[in-house]
């Protein structure tokens, strides 16, 4: 690796610029994984939001709210986390697959 950070460029070798383009590669990959799992946890939506995100009306999430979608108030605002959301839906999926198949037998 090169130790002399104002050494020309010139004076590289094909081997050492490929390593130092894998390293480079390596670190910014690294940097955006920690930098998108952080925010995506921390994301909340306002109930409009949330509404775009599931591509439903704002009425469903009502009812969505009513059937047990975590929610948190902030004075008169509601808002939910993402990761709360997408857990519900999940399962509220699993439950409607299981309703189905009992209705069917």
């Amino acid at each position: 690796m090169i130790q002399d950070k104002t050494a020309p460029l010139y004076t590289m070798t094909i081997g050492e610029f490929i390593e130092l383009t894998r390293q480079t590669v390596q670190t910014v990959l690294l940097e955006h994984a920690t930098v998108s799992t952080e925010s995506s946890e921390d994301e909340h939506f306002s109930i409009a939001e949330c509404a775009r995100f599931l591509k439903c009306s704002l009425v469903s999430i009502h009812n969505y709210k009513k059937k047990g979608l975590p929610y948190y108030k902030m004075g008169r605002k509601i808002l939910f986390k993402k990761n709360e959301v997408l857990a519900f839906m999940k399962n509220a999926t699993k439950r409607l697959c299981n309703l189905a198949k009992k209705n069917a037998q």
